[in-house]
């Protein structure tokens, strides 16, 4: 696998693809479980473009939606996410963290901007569940419960900007 400034990781539906993504002039070469693929992507409209892979091509319509991309191909609905590799790993490690926490506090995995907190105190929240969401490198990242419980406290609010590990909310 090329170098990590080219690589990442891309999820579609929740299925992960890594890939390695190298400039080529007017195209791109995508390397994916060892094999190479050009290409190729052309804008159409606002919303449509016509991919090239290979010798291959399909129309996408494709739609920002947050930190992912809306996409219909071939009759079909996605969703998808784009990430530096090593932003998708520093952000599986945080859950990872938070999941793996015994201490009702839910702290903040990366310094960010608050974007919505989904809870209130006194909300009965479920073990991944949303609790809010932190814009972080222009990425939206879902905060979500480790555990069942209940709202105690909330520490932060839309608009804040937080630091890592700041608290964020105490479920009890």
């Amino acid at each position: 696998m090329a170098n990590s400034e080219n690589r990442y990781l891309v999820t579609v539906d929740d299925v992960e693809f890594d890939l390695a993504v190298t400039p080529k002039g007017s195209s791109f070469e995508v390397e994916y479980n060892g094999a190479r693929y050009k290409v190729e992507a052309h804008r159409l409209s606002d919303r449509k473009y016509l991919f090239k892979i290979d010798e291959s091509s399909s129309e996408v319509d494709l739609s920002r939606n947050g930190g992912g991309y809306n996409i219909y191909l071939e009759g079909k609905d996605m969703i998808a996410r784009v990430e530096p590799y090593h932003l998708a790993e520093l952000r599986k490690k945080a859950s990872k963290a938070l999941s793996g926490a015994t201490e009702k506090i839910v702290r903040v995995p990366m310094p960010g901007l608050v974007l919505s907190i989904a809870v209130k105190p006194g909300d009965k929240v479920k073990k991944g569940m949303t609790l809010a969401v932190i814009e972080a490198m222009k990425m939206e990242n879902l905060i979500r419960a480790a555990a069942d419980g209940t709202v105690k406290e909330i520490f932060a609010a839309p608009g804040k900007a937080v630091e890592k590990n700041e608290n964020l909310l105490e479920i009890e």
